[in-house]
């Protein structure tokens, strides 16, 4: 357990998830190049999608590290639950605007719409990917393009959801959530999202159980209306 005297996200799992990453925030990039596999993956996609001048958002964004690079015309906005993460990608992206959110919450209005979306690397702690992908999508201008991580686990027992624990030594009792294809794909079409393509990929090397996470990794595109 961790004593810290903030006060935590509201929540005993968002609040253990927030002090958990705050505590390795100015080390996370470095040691986590050498156990994530989806970094070119999210490159690629920000080569194909990211226009001059448009508006990027880059969902559990850690300290930044995916979008830091792009051009100084793109506007950025970052968001995460662990402030010192926020401080680490603010200052890798002065330019950048980093909100402390949850994605479990509808995303503010006054924020505008977005025209890439980025959401690799969080989706984990997703309790409910339905009304996630509905914020994400409400958040998104008319033919904006996301690329969407989710963990599917396809050893779990039954179709669905499912859930195993995701850190015993550094998160015990916070769950990591999966979902299987189909539940994968309704969540995206109840979210008024249109599929573009959808790949099963290694993700990243979880050390303290010896296994691989994989994604259902999708390219969604958010409809213009009347087309």
């Amino acid at each position: 357990m961790h004593d810290d005297p903030r006060t935590p996200a509201a929540g005993p799992e968002t609040g253990a998830i927030e002090l958990y990453y705050d505590d390795f925030a100015p080390h996370y990039v470095p040691g986590w190049r050498s156990l994530e596999h989806y970094g070119p993956l999210v490159a690629d996609f920000l080569l194909r999608s990211v226009t001059p001048e448009c508006r990027v958002l880059d969902v559990g964004c850690g300290p930044g590290q995916l979008t830091a690079d792009l051009a100084p015309d793109v506007a950025v906005t970052g968001v995460d639950l662990s402030p010192r993460m926020l401080q680490v990608a603010g200052a890798a992206r002065p330019g950048g605007r980093y909100e402390r959110h949850d994605f479990h919450d509808p995303l503010p209005g006054a924020w505008g719409r977005f025209d890439v979306v980025v959401a690799v690397g969080c989706l984990e702690f997703c309790r409910d990917l339905t009304a996630t992908l509905g914020h994400l999508a409400e958040a998104c201008a008319p033919g904006a393009r996301l690329l969407v991580g989710v963990v599917e686990d396809r050893t779990a027992p039954a179709p669905g959801p499912s859930r195993r624990a995701f850190s015993a030594e550094g998160l015990p009792g916070v769950d990591m959530h999966a979902y299987d294809a189909t539940a994968q794909l309704a969540a995206v079409t109840a979210a008024g999202l249109s599929p573009w393509s959808y790949r099963f990929v290694p993700a990243w090397r979880h050390e303290e159980y010896s296994y691989v996470v994989r994604y259902g990794l999708w390219e969604l595109r958010k409809d213009v209306p009347g087309r």
